[in-house]
């Protein structure tokens, strides 16, 4: 069969703008874990599904070839992305990869894969509470199940992650697991005992396969690039939804520096999965969101803008929220320090080199489902994002949450005999002065929550006041969930692929 593809030039604006003319009948905007779920369930029904990403490849089965020197002499198919201890190089290392318009250290890549191409690759399935205490009616934990069970089946995670079934380093596991096991806590395996996240502690769960980076890179995309009808675009910066008051008609976005639109065959959907920062952005410039932002929109855009007699008045970039990260350091005998990743992206231990071919323990304290504090996102007079206000610990309940917690979890330090706690210093601290004057990073990382279900989608996750438009991805979490965010993700857009579908 001959397709053809035609090409009409239409003047907008002053500027030309290609309009790409064959319909499809999904579009789906970015690569994150949401949008490969997506891409994959949609296109198996046989409609003509684009996926548009504004990076490039990443992993090697992708197309991605970026790798240090001694991956690329090694001759071996991988790339940067594959290797999953990279994760803590990104941020040295971006090389492009971090999205434009967001700063560091908001973690942001555009690429393949999304954060998912870049983070530490942890998978831990929410317990049923998550959907319970966050969700609607329609998505509660009786809702998840089956698509739980197809999350499960494509990504069951792995508690050893490398290619040699050996967990690496694992003292800080022994020496802190035997501190909570002390005080009555008791290990469990995380994606197996799901509900079990009370006084329990658990080795971590990865998305990796064969000792390299996994998830829906290869879980999904890699089911539904040989498909007849699918397509990714790479190097296509989606600007706005083309819509005349609430039905969306295409999609326009700026690939290879020119203007271009992709339009939506009858009863299409257009399907937001760019993530906590990039979903909204894509909804203010569409015309959809409060009034400041709109503004803002407008007068860098001009006549790029919507009409504001069609702009639709929702709480796009409110209800921000993150896991705020406060860190405890221990000193114990045996244990050196942490190994630096970044350092060892171009110069690794020469060793670690050839058995990937071929440290102080840490703990880290998040207030997770049931913290109160949000924050809020929008945009500069150049369109970048920015934090307008901050998630963490904003609250005196979130706070007392995390100062119960320390306190809770430093008695267990003196049934472990050569433990000593550096951060904090109990004899020159308190714990209440600790967690109050604490002066590093609380960025983890784990953004949700800014088009919430409720209040910018409704439970069949379309924008309010627009018929065929639908975010799916971080976005739309009501609230905090129990642990790294990917799996509830990934299970997220299994349940949302029904509800599209039908």
């Amino acid at each position: 069969m001959l397709l053809l593809y035609f090409l009409s030039i239409v003047a907008v604006a002053g500027a030309d703008m290609i309009t790409l003319a064959l319909p499809w009948d999904y579009v789906i905007v970015g690569t994150g874990p949401a949008g490969l779920v997506l891409a994959d369930r949609l296109s198996a029904i046989g409609k003509r599904t684009l996926i548009l990403e504004a990076g490039t490849p990443s992993t090697y089965a992708s197309g991605g070839r970026e790798a240090p020197a001694w991956i690329k002499d090694s001759n071996e198919p991988l790339s940067r992305f594959d290797i999953p201890g990279f994760f803590e190089a990104f941020s040295a290392h971006p090389d492009g990869h971090q999205c434009p318009d967001t700063p560091l250290p908001i973690l942001a890549g555009c690429l393949l894969g999304g954060g998912t191409a870049v983070n530490s690759g942890i998978f831990i399935f929410p317990p049923a509470e998550d959907w319970d205490r966050n969700f609607p009616a329609g998505w509660k934990s009786q809702d998840m199940v089956r698509a739980t069970e197809r999350a499960r089946k494509r990504i069951p995670g792995t508690y050893n992650p490398s290619q040699d079934g050996k967990i690496w380093f694992p003292e800080s596991f022994d020496v802190l697991g035997r501190m909570v096991k002390s005080m009555g806590w008791t290990k469990v395996a995380a994606n197996q005992d799901v509900d079990r996240k009370n006084r329990a502690f658990s080795r971590t769960p990865f998305m990796n396969i064969r000792g390299e980076r996994g998830g829906p890179m290869e879980s999904y995309l890699l089911e539904a690039l040989p498909r007849r009808g699918f397509e990714i675009w790479y190097g296509a910066r989606v600007e706005r939804v083309i819509r005349k008051k609430g039905v969306v008609s295409g999609v326009e976005f700026i690939k290879d520096g020119e203007r271009q639109e992709v339009h939506l065959a009858k009863g299409g959907k257009a399907i937001l999965s760019a993530g906590t920062f990039g979903s909204p952005k894509i909804l203010w410039q569409s015309g959809i969101g409060t009034r400041d932002q709109l503004d803002i929109v407008r007068s860098a855009r001009g006549e790029l803008m919507v009409d504001e007699k069609e702009w639709i008045n929702l709480p796009v970039g409110y209800n921000l929220m993150d896991h705020p990260a406060t860190y405890a350091v221990f000193k114990y005998p045996g244990v050196g320090a942490a190994y630096n990743y970044s350092d060892a992206y171009n110069n690794p231990n020469h060793a670690d080199a050839e058995n990937y071919l071929s440290l102080f323990p840490l703990l880290t304290n998040y207030v997770t489902r049931g913290q109160t504090s949000r924050g809020r996102i929008g945009l500069n007079a150049k369109l970048n994002h920015t934090i307008l206000s901050s998630p963490y610990l904003v609250t005196k309940e979130d706070t007392e949450a995390l100062i119960t917690s320390f306190k809770n979890l430093l008695a267990g330090v003196k049934n472990i005999e050569g433990l000593q706690p550096l951060l904090p210093d109990l004899g020159s601290t308190s714990i209440e002065e600790f967690v109050q004057n604490y002066n590093l990073t609380r960025v983890t990382n784990h953004w949700l929550g800014t088009a919430a279900m409720g209040s910018v989608v409704d439970t069949e996750t379309k924008v309010k006041g627009i018929e065929n438009l639908y975010v799916v991805d971080a976005s739309i979490f009501p609230g905090m969930v129990s642990s790294n965010p990917v799996a509830a993700i990934v299970v997220l857009a299994e349940k949302a692929s029904e509800i599209i579908i039908e």
